[in-house]
């Protein structure tokens, strides 16, 4: 299964970073192939001085979100489902998935 994995980054970037890696890791283990945009980008953010928010990165994730077969949302421990609500990252996220008819499931911390 390829599974885009979504979860909220904007003021916790990098402990958002490091949960990402954490399930990303254990997805591949069970054997997906699993595309994290935090794992992947925000590195590369880092190093570039890029913008953060989702407006620059929407383009970027639209083509891993019509390319998954599913999309899986990270609902972190100390931030509860209100954050994932407040998002504005998930939010263009799960728009986009349903543009792309993709099922959404949610994975707790």
């Amino acid at each position: 299964m390829k599974i885009y994995l979504a979860i909220p980054y904007s003021g916790f970037e990098e402990e958002s970073f490091s949960v990402a890696n954490k399930i990303a890791a254990e997805l591949m283990l069970e054997g997906h192939i699993v595309f994290s945009p935090i794992s992947h980008t925000h590195p590369i953010a880092l190093s570039g001085d890029l913008p953060k928010g989702w407006q620059y990165w929407k383009t970027f994730d639209e083509s891993f979100i019509e390319w998954c077969d599913q999309l899986a949302v990270v609902i972190m421990k100390n931030q509860g489902e209100e954050r994932v609500r407040n998002s504005q990252g998930i939010a263009g996220e799960l728009t986009l998935a349903d543009v792309y008819n993709k099922p959404i499931y949610y994975i707790k911390e």
